[in-house]
């Protein structure tokens, strides 16, 4: 008998969870889901940043590859005359140099800056390749001007060639010699500009 008074008489005071509780928890986990959310966000952009970075890196050095090797396929490297590089409908362009090769033909490295230009797919100022009487083809783009000139072209006879991201020192005592400048843009993943990515490299002429 007294069991079953007692038992009659409990009363679950300390069984589950109060109001105040329950909207704790839930604020506390609201709170550690946000921070997760925030840190896969900020990892992935990060990723995002760094995967574009070596994409701009690839690129760049790429292109420099490709102009040393038709520099050694030249006879010799020369200033681009007027004739050499061609107008575009929108943008200013420059001539750098020009490579003249076995058979006489020329080729024609110039900056086209197309920051002014709407509707354009291409990225900040571009470098184009024209093959004089023939093609007129993209090399790369998203350069962008040093904060300081490249430096070592200073001899009376050398020439420094290029604008926004872009340049060659010429020899007019070695026109088989040529050191190439690139700087590209890097960019985070909103397309902020985080840095500049600079690469440069000599080649020569080997077809005399």
């Amino acid at each position: 008998m007294k069991r079953l008074l007692r038992f009659l008489h409990y009363s679950p005071t300390t069984a589950g969870f109060t109001i105040v509780e329950l909207i704790i928890a839930m604020v506390v986990t609201s709170i550690m889901i946000t921070l997760a959310g925030y840190g896969l966000t900020t990892m992935l952009r990060a990723n995002q940043q760094s995967g574009s970075e070596i994409s701009r890196r690839a690129n760049l050095n790429r292109a420099l590859d490709f102009m040393a090797d038709e520099v050694r396929m030249a006879r010799t490297i020369t200033v681009p005359t007027s004739t050499d590089v061609p107008s575009q409908s929108c943008g200013p362009t420059t001539g750098v140099m020009t490579l003249v090769m076995p058979d006489s033909s020329r080729i024609v490295y110039y900056v086209h800056e197309i920051n002014g230009c709407s509707g354009n797919l291409w990225t900040a100022t571009t470098i184009r390749r024209r093959v004089v009487g023939g093609a007129d083809t993209l090399l790369v783009d998203a350069l962008t001007a040093p904060s300081a000139m490249p430096s070592g072209c200073t001899a009376t006879t050398q020439t420094l060639r290029g604008t926004n991201g872009f340049y060659a020192c010429l020899d007019s005592a070695n026109t088989q010699l040529v050191t190439l400048f690139l700087y590209g843009r890097l960019t985070d993943a909103r397309g902020n500009t985080t840095g500049t990515y600079p690469v440069s490299g000599q080649a020569s002429a080997r077809s005399f």
